[in-house]
């Protein structure tokens, strides 16, 4: 008899296998020194998975980080 997964369990599974992906892009994150932290990659991940370009989206973040950034008096 096959065992039949309901709705509940899947979305559950999903929902994990999900954080435990963020949380090895974020150990990533950091081995790689990216500053990024995980709201930050959740969002670069929705906005690549939307079809934004990777490469613009690396660009518009060092733009961030330079603008952001403290000036030298």
């Amino acid at each position: 008899m096959p065992i039949v997964k309901s709705s509940s369990t899947t979305s559950e599974s999903t929902t994990n296998e999900a954080r435990e992906a963020l949380d090895r892009l974020h150990e990533l994150s950091q081995l790689l020194n990216t500053g990024l932290d995980k709201k930050t990659l959740t969002a670069c991940v929705r906005l690549l998975e939307a079809g934004v370009h990777p490469d613009a989206l690396a660009q518009i973040i060092q733009v961030l980080r330079t603008e952001t950034r403290p000036t030298k008096l």
